[in-house]
C-alpha cells in the first residue's frame, strides 16, 4: 500500500540521521537526554524528548551541569532498530522487508557494535518470520500461524486481525479512523466472534467522539465571532489576504464534506470551522449508538465456524451434497461475499459444483 511504502521511505529517511542524545548529569542529581542544537561559553542548548513525539528545548547552564555521558553513534543507530521489536501482527513480507533492511544497515555500518550480535538474531527471526509469511502463513497474538491453519480459518482469523487493528486505533485515540474501520468490519464480520468483543469499545468510543463534536459545535458561533473580531484588529491589506484564505479553506471544506456524503461515508471528517461537519457528525454519532444499542444479533450461527466446516470438508473430499449444504450454511452464517468466492473456488478446484 502507498501508506507502508511512505511510512518506510520516512522511517528508513531517520536512520540516515546522524544525530545522537547524551546523558547530562546534573548538581541537582537530575539526569537530562537530549540533542545538544548549539552551544555557547555559558550554556547548552539541548532538545529533550520526554516521550515519543513529546520534546522541549531547555538551556542547560554550563556551571549546572557536572558531566556529559557521550552517546556513542551506533547506541543510537541501534536503538532505532530495537523500535521494531516485538514483531507486530499482520505483517505482510513487504513490511518484513522493510525491517530486515533496516537491520541489516546497521549490521554493515557498525559491525564492531556490541549491539552486533543483538541485531544478528534480531535479523534471523525476521528471516525467518517472512519466510513463513511468504508461504501463506499470518502471524496473530504473537504466533504464527500456519498457512493451512490460516486457510481452513481465514474468516474468523481475517475478522480477528480486523479488530485488532481496529483496538489500537482506539489505544492511540485515532477515533475517527477507528469509527469508519468498524463500518467496514461490521460489513464483512458482523456474524463473528471478533464483532461481539469489538462492539462495546466502538459504544465507548462514539459516546466519547460524539461528547467532543457536542463540545466543539456548542463554542462554533464563539469561534466565529474571535475570528471577525481578529479581522477587525489586523491591517487592510493582511485582512483582506486572510478574509482570501478563509474563504477558500472553507470552499474546501464545503467541497470535502459534499464528496464524502455523495460518497455515502457514514462518518464525515469534521472541522471546527465548518458547522455541517460538525453537524452531521453529531447526528450520525447518536444514530449509531442508538442502533448499536438497541440491536439485536441475528440468529445466523458463527460465521466463522461454518466457514472452517464448509472448508474443511472441501478439502477432505466430501460428497458434492455434503460440500453444498456447507457452503449454503456459511452463506446463511453471514460469510461474506468475498469469502464465500473463496470456498466456491476451493469446491471448484476440488472438482465439485460451488
Amino acid at each position: 500500500m502507498k501508506f507502508h511504502s511512505l511510512f518506510a521511505f520516512l522511517w528508513l529517511g531517520i536512520l540516515t540521521q546522524s544525530v545522537f542524545a547524551d546523558t547530562f548529569l546534573m548538581k541537582d542529581g537530575t539526569e537530562l537526554r537530549g540533542v545538544v542544537l548549539k552551544q555557547d561559553t555559558t550554556s547548552y542548548f539541548v532538545e529533550i524528548q520526554f516521550a515519543k513525539g513529546i520534546k522541549d528545548e531547555r538551556v542547560l547552564a554550563k556551571e549546572d551541569v557536572v558531566s556529559i555521558v557521550r552517546e556513542k553513534p551506533d547506541v543510537a543507530a541501534f536503538e532505532l532498530i530495537a523500535e521494531l521489536f516485538p514483531i507486530p501482527d499482520a505483517l505482510t513480507s513487504g513490511q518484513y522487508d522493510q525491517r530486515i533492511r533496516a537491520v541489516e544497515k546497521f549490521m554493515a555500518e557498525y559491525r564492531g557494535s556490541s549491539k552486533y550480535k543483538v541485531a544478528k538474531e534480531m535479523l534471523a527471526a525476521l528471516k525467518s518470520e517472512v519466510s513463513e509469511i511468504q508461504a501463506g502463513a499470518v502471524k496473530l497474538d504473537g504466533k504464527i500461524i500456519s498457512s493451512a491453519d490460516y486457510q481452513a480459518n481465514a474468516y474468523e482469523i481475517d475478522a480477528r486481525i480486523a479488530a485488532a487493528s481496529i483496538k489500537r486505533l482506539i489505544d492511540d485515540a485515532r477515533y475517527l479512523e477507528a469509527l469508519r474501520g468498524f463500518s467496514t468490519f461490521e460489513r464483512d464480520f458482523r456474524n463473528t466472534a471478533s464483532y461481539d468483543l469489538v462492539v462495546p469499545l466502538i459504544k465507548q468510543v462514539i459516546s466519547v467522539y460524539t461528547a467532543g463534536i457536542s463540545h466543539s459545535l456548542s463554542g462554533y458561533d464563539e469561534r466565529i465571532k474571535d475570528r471577525e473580531t481578529g479581522l477587525e484588529q489586523m491591517p487592510l491589506a493582511d485582512r483582506n489576504n486572510t478574509i482570501g484564505a478563509i474563504a477558500q479553506e472553507t470552499m474546501a471544506l464545503d467541497s470535502r464534506f459534499q464528496a464524502q456524503k455523495a460518497a455515502k461515508i457514514g462518518w464525515v471528517t469534521p472541522h471546527l470551522f465548518h458547522k455541517a461537519s460538525l453537524v452531521d457528525t453529531l447526528a450520525y454519532g447518536k444514530k449509531e449508538l442508538a442502533r448499536l444499542e438497541t440491536a439485536k444479533k441475528v440468529a445466523m450461527g458463527d460465521g466463522g465456524k461454518a466457514y472452517q466446516n464448509a472448508f474443511l470438508l472441501i478439502k477432505d473430499g466430501a460428497k458434492q451434497e455434503v460440500v453444498s449444504a456447507a457452503i449454503n450454511a456459511a452463506k446463511a452464517a453471514g460469510v461474506s461475499p468475498r469469502y464465500m468466492q473463496n470456498l466456491q473456488a476451493a469446491a471448484k478446484a476440488a472438482g465439485l459444483k460451488p
